[in-house]
């Protein structure tokens, strides 16, 4: 009998040796990327430059299947900005594909804006909005080749977290959208923009990245809810083999330095005109 337990006793450390040497395999192989997000118009010197990243986060609009082509042979890679949420002004051609049901609303009917009102919130939860953003999606990002998407302005999904009407209708309407995507694209890459809450509950499954904008490190504040939330990130990161990209405007030095521990992929750039000079300071 005594033969017996010590026969598992070791098999058990045995596996338990092996799964210790998966993780720090893992962990420490894990490819750390350099990334730039730049949504303003492009020239030759601009998309060259490109090439001196691994990654480019950019607005699709300003770019041609050619000037993806010198990007990658560059071997970068470029993902398209799509904004899930927030409707901008600006976009004449997603504007034009909507009706009235694609407008975010609260209980008296009247249309949601964003912070500085001048932007509409989209009802994800309406076919129509999802297949006009898949519209756009295919003309401005697939048909360019480019190598993912980024999704940005999920962040309104956790702002409502409190409103249960509007809360289900933001994260059904992602769920759903998010798997038709990868339906229809199973080898794009997908980049979410925060949205902590919908990462930790379903994303995590479908994203390959993460990007954690305007990153300032909890322990700094010992802000009890953010390190909860790093800690849990860093956990379901691991598990997903999610890429996390981290964004910091201020205090580099420890963001840094808490992003290399992690084995987070760090930006640090200035605040003003962060997305579009792309002569700003960054590193």
């Amino acid at each position: 009998m005594t033969r017996e337990i010590n026969k598992v006793s070791i098999l058990i450390i045995v596996i338990f040796l092996i799964l210790i040497l998966f993780i720090k395999s893992y962990y420490f192989s894990r490819p750390n990327y350099s990334f730039r997000i730049y949504y303003n118009k492009i020239n030759s010197s601009i998309i060259n430059d490109m090439g001196n990243y691994d990654i480019n986060i950019v607005e699709a609009s300003f770019f041609t299947k050619e000037d993806v082509d010198i990007i990658h042979s560059k071997n970068s890679k470029v993902i398209g900005y799509l904004s899930l949420i927030e409707i901008g002004s600006w976009d004449l051609t997603l504007n034009q594909k909507l009706k009235d049901e694609d407008f975010l609303k609260d209980s008296n009917n009247k249309r949601l804006m964003n912070l500085s009102e001048n932007n509409y919130l989209g009802n994800l939860f309406s076919d129509n909005f999802k297949n006009a953003l898949l519209d756009i999606l295919k003309t401005r990002i697939i048909d360019k080749n480019m190598d993912g998407v980024f999704f940005d302005t999920l962040d309104w999904i956790d702002y409502y977290k409190n409103d249960t009407t509007i809360y289900n209708q933001l994260i059904t309407g992602y769920k759903d959208f998010i798997n038709q995507v990868k339906e229809l694209y199973p080898k794009l890459m997908i980049i979410q923009n925060r949205s902590f809450t919908s990462y930790n509950n379903f994303s995590k499954k479908y994203v390959d990245g993460l990007l954690w904008e305007n990153f300032n490190s909890p322990y700094i504040e010992n802000d009890e809810t953010e390190i909860k939330m790093l800690k849990s990130i860093k956990r379901n990161s691991f598990l997903y083999k999610t890429n996390i990209f981290v964004l910091s405007f201020i205090n580099e030095d420890i963001n840094r330095e808490l992003s290399k521990k992690l084995k987070w992929n760090f930006l640090f750039s200035q605040m003003e005109k962060r997305y579009s000079n792309w002569n700003v300071e960054n590193r």
